[in-house]
């Protein structure tokens, strides 16, 4: 049996086995920081939200490697909510009877210990943590440096990829002042990266040196810090693509475009209208090789993220994500119901209380949902109700196809107030 980050069209049959796997990559789980404790318990349960679509996104041979907290019975019950609907818009989902379900503390141990007979095991990285499955240090190392901020920062320009400014100091250097000059040279404000974890946890940006030393408190002086210059969204525009890259060819599945709203990331774009133009793409093409070139590539396809700014026919690389990346999920289903409109894929959350109204709203509008004007695509849920801004809630993750101010109309009648606030937002800045 293969082991790896494979595309998501496999003919072969394969156990798809994915938790919180990113900060495992460059850090040791058992001495990590307090945040990074934080970040990292909330990166294992969105990726229970992944597993759930991988239902949906797999096919009858396949098996799914779920956590067990899906094993508790209003979340089992949920789950089963979802295979059906995954069943009536027509997708040939992974069946209940080849389900798998495992502790998040320990899940690759447990997967291990309980492999199906199939040909392919596919990871959403190679990494730390599931070494167990791929057994494979070579693997790690090239994952390690082609998932790497740092290493990209480092080998890229050499590459001939356009990237940010970009410089790179110690905690230390940057408390004794070496980087002062790099802030005052840069009025649009710095982006500070650092290596692991997941989601935006370990990017974000600030105005000043004070403010990057308050953000990185609790780690040590000998951090390696990644700055990089901030780009003006007024006049640049962020992109991401997924490469397929095998031995002898790289070709773009898909491409997004990044939706902010309040300074934050909070879903993507994806339409027919988002061609890749000429310009962008040999660029596109470039970074491909250079991850090849560094290791990355299997003959099965290997997927692997490139985040981009736009401006005209020019392009910046901000960073590459050697690994299937959340917009890989969206975009797969998009491609396997055959949408040719454009849509929005986010996170959002539902108080536990309002579950049997968010179903029937759920079944009312799934796709294709003929004669409304937008469609629901639901992929996943996270198994943990969770107390966020003083109410119980849990997320849901979703695709909405076609007009989402009819989304939003029709989800303000029928559920409750405060559910999906980040859908509000979106309306309101994101799309605006």
């Amino acid at each position: 049996m293969k082991v790896g980050s494979f595309i998501p069209e496999q003919p072969a049959s394969t156990l798809y086995a994915m938790a919180g796997d990113d900060c495992s990559l460059h850090h040791d789980l058992s001495s990590l920081t307090p945040k990074q404790q934080v970040d990292h318990q909330e990166n294992q349960v969105l990726t229970c939200a992944l597993q759930v679509a991988l239902v949906g996104l797999g096919k009858p041979a396949d098996h799914v490697a779920l956590g067990s907290p899906f094993l508790e019975p209003v979340w089992r019950d949920m789950l089963g909510h979802y295979s059906k609907m995954f069943a009536a818009m027509g997708l040939d989902a992974v069946p209940g009877s080849q389900w798998q379900f495992h502790p998040l503390d320990g899940y690759y141990e447990s997967v291990a210990g309980s492999l199906p007979e199939v040909d392919l095991t596919n990871l959403y990285m190679i990494s730390g943590s599931n070494q167990p499955l791929h057994q494979n240090p070579e693997a790690l190392a090239v994952s390690r440096n082609v998932n790497s901020k740092l290493h990209f920062a480092e080998h890229a320009p050499a590459a001939g990829l356009p990237v940010p400014r970009t410089e790179v100091y110690s905690k230390r250097a940057i408390r004794e002042g070496a980087a002062d000059r790099f802030f005052s040279e840069l009025p649009n404000g710095v982006m500070v990266k650092l290596l692991g974890l997941a989601g935006s946890r370990n990017v974000f940006a600030v105005s000043s040196v004070a403010d990057c030393l308050a953000q990185i408190v609790e780690y040590d002086d000998e951090v390696r810090v990644l700055l990089q210059e901030k780009l003006d969204t007024r006049q640049w525009r962020e992109m991401t693509v997924d490469l397929t890259i095998t031995p002898h060819d790289i070709s773009i599945s898909n491409v997004r475009e990044i939706l902010f709203a309040g300074g934050k990331w909070v879903g993507n774009y994806i339409s027919p209208e988002l061609a890749v133009p000429d310009a962008h793409r040999a660029v596109l093409m470039q970074v491909g090789a250079y991850a090849r070139q560094h290791g990355h590539v299997a003959e099965e396809g290997i997927n692997c993220g490139i985040d981009y700014f736009i401006s005209g026919d020019e392009v910046i690389v901000t960073e590459i994500n050697a690994r299937w990346t959340g917009g890989l999920f969206p975009a797969e289903f998009l491609r396997r119901l055959s949408v040719n409109q454009p849509a929005v894929a986010f996170f959002d959350m539902v108080s536990p209380s309002h579950s049997d109204a968010m179903r029937a709203f759920q079944r009312e509008h799934l796709f294709p949902a003929s004669g409304d004007s937008f469609a629901y695509v639901p992929m996943g849920f996270t198994p943990f109700a969770m107390e966020i801004d003083g109410v119980e809630r849990y997320f849901v993750w979703q695709i909405v196809v076609g007009d989402f101010a009819s989304f939003i109309e029709a989800k303000r009648r029928a559920l409750p107030e405060g559910a999906f606030p980040t859908a509000d937002l979106i309306l309101e800045e994101a799309l605006s």
